[in-house]
């Protein structure tokens, strides 16, 4: 197989993968390095990012790498913009979170909503007597002008919907129904709240929790298409090198099959007992023989017997003949009794 992996197709192949693992192995360093910075980042406590305005533009969403961070935000509250999120379990107890809206004035002179969780109070501190949750014995909003200071957090999924001022969720798709547009699409999380509330702890959302994991998963995806790539290059080597020995064990099999076939042999020995030249031969070269014709057929023969004064001339040549000539005519009295 090193022979097939060794020919100029597949060494072009091969260095055509090596490109691409390469690229797969930088892609998948880049999402390990964004995953290790956020773990970080976040591994030396929350960043104080300073005012809201600076730091994250109405509608955009918010990203791992400023989840979390300490931001400012100067507005007023108004009270019809508030909403109770309930169903919450802290620190042991069924909590209700507080969210008000903060009116931001901005820079370029418009305004834009801000999404504040004020902090959060026992579930039972605003559940009425019919046993529901009743939004306005939430803490009321302060008047004025506030700074406020909190974790910037991104908004959580938007499944249910605003009733009497209670939600499910601190979800931006809700709230920007119930109170208006524009808004910022986090929320601020109060860490020093007024108002007997309790401060609100790191959100542990899908988004701040997941994303780290994500970019993991991402690098692991990575390192596992380059691997792929390497795989592919040996795969088509093996097929082409597998392919090649099925076509000479084929070739050998028909060369041996041919070899060995019947048909061959008969062929070979009906040719030499049915060739006509064969037969004349022998039978040309025994008639030509002159000793098979004096044994058998030669008319010479008979004549000799039967010709009286042959017969004469014989034996008066066999009384005056040398021992060859005796040996000659024991040979002939040899063949005539053959015959």
């Amino acid at each position: 197989m090193l022979r097939v992996a060794l020919r100029p197709r597949f060494l072009g192949l091969l260095a055509l993968m090596v490109v691409a693992t390469l690229v797969c192995g930088l892609l998948a360093g880049w999402q390990w390095d964004r995953a290790h910075r956020a773990i970080t980042d976040k591994a030396d406590g929350p960043a104080q990012l300073g005012d809201i305005e600076d730091v994250l533009g109405v509608g955009d969403a918010v990203t791992n790498a400023i989840v979390g961070d300490i931001v400012t935000a100067t507005g007023a509250f108004t009270a019809d913009d508030q909403v109770v999120v309930p169903g919450r379990s802290i620190d042991g107890e069924d909590a209700a979170i507080i969210v008000a809206a903060l009116h931001v004035d901005l820079d370029d002179g418009t305004e834009a909503l801000l999404p504040v969780a004020r902090g959060w109070v026992r579930a039972d501190e605003v559940t009425g007597d019919d046993g529901e949750i009743d939004a306005s014995l939430a803490p009321p909003v302060p008047d004025g002008q506030v700074q406020v200071t909190g974790r910037l957090e991104a908004s959580e999924s938007a499944v249910g919907g605003v009733e009497d001022g209670v939600v499910d969720e601190i979800a931006t798709p809700l709230l920007v129904n119930e109170w208006g547009s524009p808004m910022y699409a986090g929320f601020v999380a109060v860490t020093e709240p007024a108002d007997g509330m309790q401060p609100m702890p790191p959100a542990e959302s899908a988004f701040s929790k997941g994303l780290n994991w994500q970019n993991i998963g991402y690098s692991l995806q990575w390192v596992l298409f380059g691997g792929f790539f390497l795989f592919l290059w040996w795969r088509s080597v093996r097929t082409a090198y597998l392919d090649e020995l099925a076509e000479q064990r084929e070739a050998l099999e028909r060369s041996v099959a041919g070899s060995a076939e019947p048909g061959s042999a008969a062929s070979s020995s009906s040719a030499t007992s049915t060739d006509p030249s064969v037969g004349p031969a022998v039978s040309s070269a025994a008639a030509d023989d002159p000793s098979v014709g004096a044994t058998t057929d030669d008319p010479s023969v008979g004549a000799t017997t039967d010709d009286p004064s042959v017969g004469a001339t014989a034996d008066a040549a066999a009384a005056s003949a040398a021992p060859t000539a005796s040996a000659s005519v024991e040979a002939g009295s040899t063949l005539d009794k053959d015959v």
